[in-house]
This record gives structure tokens, sequence and C-alpha cells, in this order.
């Protein structure tokens, strides 16, 4: 008899320590999981636009040295370093 009653003692502390668990797990979950998500989510948009910006950057940057390369000038300049050489 005395064991039993030491048994549901125990079976019962065992199931509160479950379920204190489980809600706090849920209240973490609930509390700051979706906040977490969305500051992550703001902040990898913000990066993109960064990143968007620096690649246009370079898509000009490309396309005058494209024109100075093609220029007749720089070919002619080109051309008489060359013949010095």
């Amino acid at each position: 008899m005395a064991l039993s009653i030491w048994i549901v003692i125990g079976l019962i502390v065992v199931c509160a320590v479950l379920i204190d668990g489980v809600v706090r797990i849920i209240k973490v979950s609930k509390s700051g999981g979706g906040k977490d998500v969305n500051k992550k989510f703001a902040d990898l948009e913000a990066d993109l636009s960064v990143v968007e910006q620096d690649l246009e950057d370079a898509r000009q940057r490309i396309e005058v040295l494209e024109k100075i390369v093609t220029d007749e000038k720089y070919d002619l300049g080109k051309k008489i370093d060359d013949l010095a050489n």
C-alpha cells in the first residue's frame, strides 16, 4: 500500500514536470517565434535591396568601361603605345 502511494506521487510529479515543459514551449513559440522570423525576413529584404543596388552600380561601371575601351581614341592610344615598345 505504501509503495503504491509513492508510485502515484511520482507519476504526479513526472506529469507536472512534463506539462510545465509543454506550457513553456508553447509560450516561447507564441511570444517570440513569430517576431524573430518577421525581423529576420525584414533584415533579409534590406540586405537584398543593398545587394541589388550594388549590382546596378557594377553594371553602370561596366558600361562605362566598355564605352572607354571601345572608344577610337583609346584604341589609337594603345596602338601608339604598342609602337613605342
